[in-house]
């Protein structure tokens, strides 16, 4: 299913709370703003929380650099929010960007595009991703994530 601009974070959302056991993230940018141009993307943060404290299983690769090369602003808070939250925030070695936007739930369904989670790829930019269901892409999606995850580390605030 092709998700266009304002069509993702709906199903995103939906995709996080549907969610049993295990939910991996992947971002170059994520925003968590309780400002009211934000509260949809916070909105999405708060369901993630929830199904984290429920106990699922929460990976999260995050775009971070130690120079602060490339990275956006809004990271850095996210980082904090999120080990806060006892989320598992990675981030990949040597510097190398994260700029995969994935979200896989149970190793069943995924949306993979170019949608950060961040307000303007929410509110205004134009953006696509697709909802994927295959299990051979999902596998494969799974397999690439969790060897990244491997060789990802805790990132230094």
């Amino acid at each position: 299913m092709l998700l266009i601009d304002q069509d993702f974070l709906p199903q995103a959302t939906s995709l996080i709370k549907m969610a049993t056991s295990h939910i991996c993230i992947s971002t170059f940018k994520a925003e968590i703003s309780p400002q009211p141009r934000g509260r949809r993307i916070f909105a999405f943060f708060k369901t993630l929380y929830e199904k984290h404290k429920s106990g699922v299983k929460v990976d999260f690769l995050l775009n971070w650099n130690s120079q602060h090369r490339a990275v956006p602003t809004c990271n850095t808070l996210t980082l904090r929010e999120l080990k806060a939250q006892g989320i598992n925030i990675r981030t990949l070695p040597n510097n190398r960007c994260c700029h995969a936007k994935i979200i896989l739930v149970d190793n069943a369904k995924a949306i993979v595009g170019s949608h950060n989670l961040s307000i303007a790829s929410t509110r205004k930019n134009f953006e696509t991703s697709y909802l994927i269901t295959n299990k051979v892409s999902i596998y494969r999606l799974a397999s690439v994530f969790k060897h990244n995850l491997e060789n990802s580390t805790t990132p230094k605030i």
